[in-house]
């Protein structure tokens, strides 16, 4: 396997990033996101949609080599790495995961991730829709409302500041 950034070399990442500490960390989000979106490919990551009563699972398989920049959550919820690795850029700094993971995550959640090797990611959301379209409302922050959901999110609710 041919890594950008090799799983041990998190500093290399954070350098890409920036200064996340004396950076609004949504500022940075934004910056990668827009460089992303003005120099790089984009390509679609396949995604599997599972549904539950009360539960809709939305799973991703990144390749090795992917970069994402997450959407905006409304809501908590649970994450779980099923297989692979990646560096995960977050709130509380660079962070390397390999599967098997359990993570919770707080409205307003926003992350950069690198895939070093081929991954399953499953973002687990409580609805009872099944209308993606619908859902998609329901949890996702448009990109144009961050700011005004972030001011309106309780303290202790806000990681991304």
């Amino acid at each position: 396997m041919s890594d950008i950034i090799s799983p041990d070399n998190t500093g290399l990442l954070a350098h890409i990033l920036g200064d996340i500490q004396n950076k609004a960390y949504i500022d940075v989000v934004r910056n990668v996101q827009q460089q992303i979106t003005d120099n790089a490919e984009l390509i679609d990551v396949p995604v599997v949609h599972h549904f539950a009563p009360g539960v809709y699972m939305r799973q991703m398989d990144a390749a090795a080599g992917t970069l994402v920049v997450s959407k905006m959550h409304r809501t908590e919820h649970m994450n779980v790495l099923l297989t692979g690795s990646l560096t995960v850029a977050t709130e509380n700094g660079i962070e390397l995961l390999k599967a098997p993971v359990v993570l919770k995550s707080m409205p307003g959640t926003k992350r950069i991730g690198y895939f070093h090797e081929d991954s399953s990611w499953i973002t687990v959301h409580p609805t009872n829709e099944t209308d993606l379209e619908i859902i998609e409302q329901q949890v996702i922050v448009p990109d144009d409302e961050i700011d005004q959901f972030l001011a309106s999110l309780p303290s202790k609710c806000k990681e991304i500041e």
